[in-house]
């Protein structure tokens, strides 16, 4: 049965940055490692949660650890 994460339309860059931020990675950190602006970073992950429904980075913790896949 296919998860609700993978049903959703993700860009490559997104998925990345779900993978580095479910490892505990910051804004910061996931920017440096993957070269662009930590604004660029928070942009892709409002982006993320705009698509998962989630209002906050409380949300996007608890589903990362709960609901993400390791992809």
């Amino acid at each position: 049965m296919e998860d609700e994460f993978s049903r959703l339309a993700f860009t490559f860059r997104e998925i990345r940055i779900v993978n580095l931020a479910k490892e505990g990675l910051t804004n910061k950190e996931i920017s440096i490692l993957l070269q662009i602006e930590v604004s660029t970073v928070k942009c892709h992950r409002r982006n993320i949660m705009k698509k998962l429904g989630l209002k906050g980075k409380s949300e996007f913790v608890k589903y990362l650890l709960l609901k993400i896949p390791n992809i």
